[in-house]
């Protein structure tokens, strides 16, 4: 039984570590942009997002292991937070901000 009980504790950490990563790569990545570009794709305001995102961010910071059983719940409501930021509001930001459309052969002349 202790065999078990050690993979799922290994398997809570790589989770929980998994989830700190992805909601700091949201956290930056929503710290990047102007706030004329989320209004630009009404997707709510820079404010709004670094808020949401930080408090998400600090929930899993403390979720990590030893305390992370206990406030799982809240980690995975700001979890998912950072899941709409990266596959809803990133890519229409990304299309419209100038610093990531392609040059084309007419501009390098």
């Amino acid at each position: 039984m202790e065999i078990i009980a050690g993979f799922q504790q290994i398997i809570f950490l790589a989770l929980s570590v998994a989830a700190f990563g992805l909601q700091l790569w949201a956290f930056i990545d929503c710290l990047r942009y102007k706030d004329e570009n989320y209004r630009a794709v009404d997707k709510q305001s820079k404010k709004f997002w670094v808020i949401l995102l930080g408090v998400g961010l600090a929930l899993a910071l403390i979720a990590l292991p030893p305390m992370g059983m206990r406030i799982i719940f809240l980690n995975l409501i700001a979890l998912v937070a950072g899941i709409v930021y990266l596959t809803d509001v990133r890519p229409k930001i990304k299309a419209i901000d100038p610093r990531n459309r392609k040059q084309t052969r007419k501009n390098w002349r």
